[in-house]
Parts: C-alpha cells; sequence; structure tokens
C-alpha cells in the first residue's frame, strides 16, 4: 500500500494547479460600536442566562449542498480506494483530564467548540458558554454567549459562537453572530477580545455589520488579523448567496482601539467555494504579511482541495486580495450516505455534514516546512461514514498533499463529525463521533506519531465517552462541528469536545471534554504574562516543562543580550522589547523556547505653540505632531469645531463663544496604547484680538473698571491725563466699536457711568487714545 500511495503522492504534486485568480471585490468597514466591558465575572450575576436558540428549530436553515457545482454523489456503494480498514495498534497515549461540559440542551445541534489557555479550558455550546480550570472544575456558566457584550446594541444571543486562544498575545478572543432583525437585515457579528489571559475579566467588545447574513463563521488567528469565512444568506428570502471571507485587525483590537476595520470579500453563489475555513496558527508565526490560506473541499468534477490566500493590506485596506487559487487534486471520496448515520435503538438517521471541511484548518510552522492539517466526512464503503483527513505541506514551492487517508475500521461503526490538530512535535490527533446499529452515538479518538509511516492513524483508538442513548428527533442534525485544540503551555497535549447522549431523547445532549497525550515527549513551553508592558513596568517569565526525567534546570537568556537567570520564574522589566529565551533541561536533553515582551511607550502630544491671532479671522490651520498614540482628537473649550478632530493637520474655525471670551484653548489629546495607562495632553492657548490697526504705546494714564466683570453697568475712571484730551472707545472682540466718547481736558481724574444694557455677553475692549498714544483694558460683561 506504501508504493501505491506514493505513486498517488506523486501524481498529485505533479498535477497540482496554480491558478492566478483576480481579487473578488473588496469593502472596508470599522466597527459600529465598541466599548470595554466590566469584568465578566461581575456581568454573570447581573445577567439572567437565556439562550435563544429559536433559529436553530427551524428558523434558519444551515443549508447543505447548496453550491451549485456541488455533486452530491448518489453511488452508496463506492469504495474508498485508500480506506484504513483496520484499527491502530500503538497503545502509548494517555488520557489526562476527563469531564463533563454544558448539556441538558433544548435545541440541536449543539455546536461544541472550545480552547484552552494557561489556566483555562473556555467551551462554547452555540449560545452558552462555561468556564472550567484545568482540572475540570467549573468556575461559571452556562451562561448565555450574548452575556459578554451585555449593554451593547443589536445584541441578540443566536449563536454559532467560536471562541480561540491566541497564544502569541496570551489572550482570549470570543465571537457570535446577531440577528436582531431576522430574517431581514443588518445582521451583525460580535467579536470580543479578553485584556489578558483570564477570561472571567475586562474584554474589548466590538460588532460588525453585514447585508447578507453571515451563517456559519469560522475564525482562525493569524499575525495581521482575526480571518473569518462564512456561507451568505440573503435578507428576507434567505436564498444562498455565495461565501464570504473578513479580516479584522488584530493589532488594533488587543490594543482596545475602536478603529479597528475588516476587510471583506464576497463571493457570488456562483463559485465553488463552500465551507471554506481560514488557516489558523498554533505555535510560532509565519512572517508578518504571509497571506492567510482559506481552504475548503469539493468534488465538483474531480475530488480537490482549494486553497485561496487572503492578503490584508492595512496601510491601505482597499488594495487587500483574496485570490491566487491553487486547486490541488487529492484521493477520490464520495460524499454520498443515504439517509445518514445508523445508531442503536432506533430508525432515526444522523447528518455527516460531508459537504464541507470540518473545522480546525490547523496551521503550524516548523524549520524546514509549514503544514496544515483538516478533514471531512466521507462514504469509506457500504454507507459507512469515516474520516478523510489530509497533510499538507510546503517548504519553498506551493502547498501540496503531504500525506491524506480515509480513516475507517471495518466494524460497521460509523466515524464523522471529526476535528483533526497536530503539536509542536508534529504527532496528529483526531477526535471524532462514532455511531452504528451496534452502538449509541460515543466519542473517540485516534492519531499517529511524527515517525509513524505515513497515511496511517497508528494509535489505537480510544473511548472519551461511550453513548447512553440516540437521538430521536427526525430533524437529522447531529454536532456541526466538534473542537480538536492544542495547549500552548503543554503543546503535545490535546484537548478535545464533542457531543453525546446519557439517555436516548429528542434533543437531551450532553458535551464531554478531555485531554490526552500520546507519549512521554520532553518539551518546554516560555511564558511571560503580560506579553505587552508599558515601559518601567515589570513582567512575570515562566518556563513550563513536560516529561522527559521530570528533574528539570532552567536557563534564561535574553536577545537582546543583557539578561540571565536560572529560575524558573524570574520577574523582569526590559527598557527595549525584547525575546526571552528559555533552555530546559531534563538532565540528558534540553528544549528551548522564546517569548516576546513588547514595550509600550507612553504617547507624546504637541497641539503648538501659544499664538494672538486677530479676531477678524475665521479660522486657524493647526499641525500637531504625536508620538507612540493608540488613538489621539483634537478637542477645543469653546464650541467652534474642527474639519477633522482625528487629524493632526486640520482646521479650526472659531465659535462665537470663542470671540465672546477673546481666547479658547485647543488641545491636542493623545490616547495610551494599551497597557499604558492616562492621557497625554498638550494645550495650544489662542488670543483673539481686536488688531484695530491703533497699536498700544503707553499712554501715560491709568484706567480703572468698577466692577469688573459687570452686568448691568459699571464706573470707568480715568488717572492721569493731566488735561490732555482724548477718546474712549469700547470694542467688541472682532473690533468693531459698540460705544464712544470724548474726554474733556481737565485736571484731575475723569469718570463716567457706563450702561451696559443690551449689551451681549461677552469679552470687551476698552481703550483710552489721544491720538498718538494708547491705552486699553478688558470689560467683562456676564
Amino acid at each position: 500500500m506504501k508504493s501505491l500511495f506514493s505513486v498517488i503522492f506523486l501524481l498529485a504534486g505533479i498535477f497540482s494547479i496554480a491558478q492566478k485568480h483576480s481579487s473578488f471585490p473588496v469593502e472596508v468597514n470599522k466597527a459600529v460600536y465598541f466599548d470595554v466591558s466590566p469584568p465578566l465575572k461581575d456581568m454573570v450575576y447581573t445577567v439572567k442566562y437565556h439562550a435563544d436558540a429559536s433559529w436553530k428549530d427551524g428558523i434558519v436553515k444551515n443549508q447543505f449542498n447548496v453550491r451549485p457545482l456541488y455533486s452530491q454523489d448518489t453511488n452508496r456503494n463506492f469504495i474508498d480506494p485508500n480506506r484504513q480498514s483496520y484499527n491502530g495498534q500503538t497503545l502509548s497515549d494517555t488520557t489526562l483530564q476527563n469531564f463533563e461540559g454544558i448539556g441538558a440542551g433544548s435545541y440541536i445541534p449543539p455546536d461544541t467548540d472550545g480552547d484552552i489557555g494557561p489556566n483555562h479550558y473556555f467551551q462554547v455550546v452555540n449560545s452558552s458558554f462555561s468556564i472550567y480550570n484545568k482540572n475540570g472544575f467549573k468556575l461559571m456558566g452556562p451562561i448565555g454567549s450574548s452575556t459578554i457584550w451585555n449593554g451593547m446594541p443589536n445584541n441578540s444571543n443566536d449563536g454559532d459562537a467560536v471562541v480561540l486562544y491566541d497564544e502569541t498575545a496570551n489572550r482570549f478572543m470570543f465571537t457570535q453572530f446577531s440577528l436582531p432583525n431576522y430574517p431581514n437585515g443588518p445582521f451583525y457579528q460580535m467579536i470580543a477580545v479578553s485584556q489578558t489571559p483570564d477570561p472571567t475579566g475586562s474584554w474589548y467588545r466590538y460588532e460588525y455589520t453585514f447585508a447578507t447574513m453571515p451563517d456559519y463563521p469560522k475564525f482562525g488567528v493569524w499575525p495581521d488579523g482575526y480571518y473569518m469565512s462564512c456561507n451568505r444568506f440573503t435578507a428576507g428570502s434567505g436564498f444562498y448567496d455565495g461565501t464570504g471571507a473578513a479580516a479584522f485587525d488584530r493589532t488594533l483590537m488587543l490594543a482596545g482601539n475602536p478603529d479597528a476595520q475588516m476587510v471583506w470579500f464576497s463571493l457570488p453563489s456562483s463559485n465553488e467555494a463552500f465551507g471554506m475555513l481560514p488557516s489558523d496558527c498554533d505555535g510560532a508565526f509565519p512572517p508578518y504579511g504571509t497571506p492567510n490560506y482559506f481552504t475548503y473541499e469539493s468534488n465538483a468534477s474531480s475530488s480537490h482541495l482549494a486553497i485561496l490566500e487572503f492578503q490584508v493590506n492595512w496601510a491601505d485596506p482597499g488594495s487587500s486580495t483574496l485570490g491566487n487559487l491553487l486547486t490541488i487534486p487529492v484521493n477520490t471520496f464520495s460524499s454520498g450516505l443515504g439517509s445518514g448515520i445508523s445508531q442503536l435503538g432506533t430508525n432515526v438517521k444522523l447528518a455527516t455534514l460531508s459537504d464541507r471541511l470540518m473545522y480546525r484548518l490547523q496551521f503550524r510552522k516548523f524549520n524546514d516546512h509549514w503544514t496544515m492539517v483538516c478533514n471531512h466526512s466521507v462514504n469509506a464503503g457500504s454507507n459507512i461514514a469515516g474520516i478523510r483527513w489530509y497533510e499538507l505541506r510546503k517548504t519553498t514551492g506551493e502547498w501540496g498533499i503531504y500525506q491524506q487517508s480515509t480513516y475507517a475500521p471495518a466494524d460497521n461503526i460509523s466515524r464523522w463529525m471529526g476535528s483533526i490538530a497536530m503539536d509542536s512535535a508534529g504527532n496528529i490527533a483526531v477526535g471524532y463521533s462514532a455511531s452504528g446499529n451496534s452502538i449509541y452515538p460515543s466519542i473517540r479518538y485516534t492519531g499517529r506519531m511524527v515517525s509513524d509511516p505515513l497515511n496511517q492513524m497508528t494509535i489505537a483508538e480510544r473511548r472519551i465517552m461511550d453513548g447512553g442513548g440516540c437521538q430521536t428527533s427526525t430533524s437529522k442534525r447531529w454536532g456541526d462541528y466538534s473542537t480538536m485544540r492544542v495547549d500552548a503551555s503543554s503543546p503535545t497535549t490535546f484537548w478535545f469536545s464533542t457531543e453525546y447522549y446519557s439517555s436516548t431523547s429528542g434533543s437531551n445532549w450532553q458535551t464531554r471534554i478531555a485531554s490526552f497525550t500520546f507519549a512521554n515527549i520532553f518539551t518546554s513551553f516560555a511564558t511571560a504574562n503580560p506579553v505587552r508592558v508599558c515601559i518601567g513596568d515589570s513582567t512575570q517569565l515562566d518556563a513550563y516543562a513536560y516529561g522527559g526525567s521530570g528533574n528539570y534546570t532552567y536557563t534564561w537568556t535574553s536577545i537582546p543580550a543583557g539578561f540571565t537567570s536560572t529560575l524558573r520564574n524570574p520577574k523582569v522589566a526590559p527598557s527595549d522589547t525584547t525575546t526571552y529565551i528559555a533552555a530546559v533541561s531534563d538532565g540528558t536533553q534540553t528544549r528551548y523556547d522564546t517569548t516576546r515582551v513588547m514595550i509600550i511607550t507612553p504617547p507624546l502630544a504637541f497641539a503648538g505653540n501659544d499664538t494672538t491671532v486677530c479676531a477678524t479671522m475665521t479660522s486657524i490651520d493647526l499641525h500637531g505632531t504625536i508620538s507612540n498614540p493608540g488613538a489621539f482628537a483634537w478637542v477645543t473649550s469653546g464650541n467652534g469645531h474642527f474639519s477633522s478632530s482625528s487629524s493632526l493637520n486640520t482646521i479650526y474655525t472659531f465659535g462665537t463663544s470663542d470671540y465672546l471670551n477673546g481666547s479658547v484653548n485647543l488641545e491636542l489629546v493623545a490616547f495610551p496604547v494599551s497597557p499604558c495607562a492616562g492621557n497625554n495632553i498638550s494645550i495650544k492657548h489662542i488670543m483673539l484680538d481686536p488688531c484695530n490697526g491703533i497699536p498700544e504705546t503707553n499712554l501715560n494714564a491709568e484706567i480703572v473698571i468698577i466692577p469688573n466683570p459687570a452686568r448691568e453697568s459699571a464706573v470707568i475712571t480715568v488717572n492721569g491725563l493731566q488735561n490732555q484730551s482724548a477718546i474712549l472707545v469700547l470694542t467688541n472682540i472682532k473690533g468693531q466699536k459698540m460705544y464712544s466718547l470724548d474726554i474733556k481736558e481737565g485736571p484731575g481724574p475723569f469718570s463716567t457711568l457706563l450702561d451696559l444694557h443690551g449689551y451681549a455677553a461677552g469679552t470687551y475692549i476698552l481703550k483710552i487714545s489721544n491720538g498718538k498714544k494708547t491705552i486699553s483694558r478688558q470689560l467683562v460683561i456676564y
């Protein structure tokens, strides 16, 4: 069999077709709403849990096989030529945790998803979530998923939720769609990014809008974005309208910047793509600027995988592209499975969702190659479902098939609804549902070691949970997806979650969460918490080791050089962005891992020097400068307006109160990048002078105004004229004459009562001039 596989792989490599594809039309949008939530642990006690799953009961049709080019194979007697019909024999795996997840559902399917962080397993089952520690103790839940966006508009608990642990940023990302106007639009995708690795804390919350319903959304973490795929359905009619691909600005979302943009592509219904998955990176990122690889399966005219490259450009989002279609022939498969999956104790069949790849499309970067693993359900023969799985590799050229097979031991049991992942050592695990006439739907997994013969699942199939009953609902819906993840802090440990029934019912499903590893592999993992610190602050390093002898020693170094430590968890306060290297030894072997701490510098703003302008001017040009801002804005103390309050170079048009006050303060406010706190404010003070053309030349006299400020009247006294003739003039701030009075010669002080009735509140200028010299004072009327 090995030689046959080798020939097939060679042919697949020869006939892989890289088709340069015109990019689809691009749209660029910002979030329609943004805010920062209170701590989630505080919110859960103020929000009543209600999972609005009515759409799961038939309002929204999660349609299947809607692609016009998709050929649903009707050959029920198809025999998969590359079927692995035997069970693996290796017994070296170890189940670590196996505990109950969210259950007692009232709708189907549950759509089970979850991810593992440094200290928490976050499970979401369609429209509700629970959070556990790594020992399976439930910290909160089940809670309606919309709780995280409580208080935001358009927030309905409609499900299809996905949670991702962004291991490079050490944060969780949580999302679900919201359909408050269904079947009409607009439709919304709610996205939240945790501020810390603790998902019970506060979250940055975003809301993006869509004209067509973004059904079956799937997400992936990538260096430059959070990427989303979906199947689109029209508002009102609910007709299939094609697929969608989106990128969300990960950098700005991690910083809590409300201006985080979305780049969006709509693929028409005539396109072959359906049920696409974005690549989701585990471990080290590929270089920044690497396109995200959107992948789908098809047997429209021949069995193949297809990859589209999503190239985002946040400097010029409108120039982003989705294209460069690569079609990769694969071993022939059939998706036709008759009436569905059999169950013990009932004639009711279960759906396979065999028209699409199963979540996730996991990406890993190794020193000499990149990999992606994925799977889908197929007819393995005799109308038994099997798991078709692939490992794709990329070295210096295009992506190609490295290995592939259909896992379907010959025991008349169907295996489907799989999820696959690869650990940091290159070992692969796949979890799935298993059912047949002899067993209730159950939860199982298998896998392979990196050094095992290609195209085989060599690990003996293990059971996570044997079902205690069957699903009797005639809707057939089952799962929609399960989830296999790798623990970033223990990167040879897998976590899997999916559904089962403890007893026969129509929809009273349960879910299970389990973790396992395949061998005592010595691995290490380095972390920093937090990974972003404001300059002058400290962060906690930590090194974790697993497997090997169990007796570990630690050596820390840094790039740039200067830091060393033999502690497992030293505290550091770097003055510049630094990569810390942890070398962990078990006495015979040494493992290395790195963690990067980014230094954030507080912002600094300069609005410009203070100035005086003539009150006859209607506006002033501003040219501010700023460094290290998360965001910035111009603010006025008056009632004028800016041509753009979010541009450094802008025009300020004076308002009426500016003229009345005779001055205005223009503030340039720089908001910091998280985690720095405190805004930096620079003030430009502008005096508005009447500029009436008579320079003040120090007339040897004194003006006394009592009272000042005044409301109804003021006594004006002039001392020191010494028998000179002069003129008293009152002007407004724009220099317009409001009042004048000739002052006659006299030996003593001159005094007059100025009636202020009829004058508007504001600042006025009172001048005394003898024709050659002038003196002035401000008079404020309130």
